[in-house]
């Protein structure tokens, strides 16, 4: 059903629930995730907890995507990164299109226990070529 989903890392609020909504729909149809860490410019994608777990020495955005490994390692899920430095919709929906992606999985904005759609999820639901699940 899902043999390339694209998930999202662009933002501390939805990657977490992105990528493991991604991993869970690989697992079950025996697909391949590929998450897209997408920044304009530089700074830091990292939750507060990836700073705390990281290495001293280790780049937060690289800490993150090694937990997001770890992630897919434990459902035996294949995932590829692709830490890109791009505006993050055109990233995502470019990576989609590279991989025939069958589904994106983007997050949401979470604030005070509710969810808004972000800008990065808003621009690829308009650019996407196929369906896309918002989290």
């Amino acid at each position: 059903m899902f043999d390339q989903v694209v998930a999202a890392a662009t933002d501390p609020d939805g990657t977490t629930r992105a990528v493991s909504r991604a991993i869970e729909l690989a697992r079950v149809s025996g697909g391949t995730v590929h998450v897209v860490a997408a920044v304009r410019r530089r700074r830091h994608l990292s939750v507060v907890e990836d700073r705390r777990a990281a290495d001293p020495g280790l780049d937060p955005d690289a800490a993150l995507l090694r937990r997001l490994e770890a992630m897919a390692a434990r459902d035996s899920v294949p995932i590829r990164l692709h830490p890109l430095r791009s505006e993050p919709a055109e990233a995502i929906t470019a990576v989609a299109e590279q991989e025939r992606a069958d589904l994106i999985v983007v997050g949401s904005k979470a604030e005070r226990r509710s969810r808004h759609l972000s800008d990065v999820s808003k621009a690829v639901m308009d650019r996407a070529g196929c369906a896309v699940m918002v989290v």
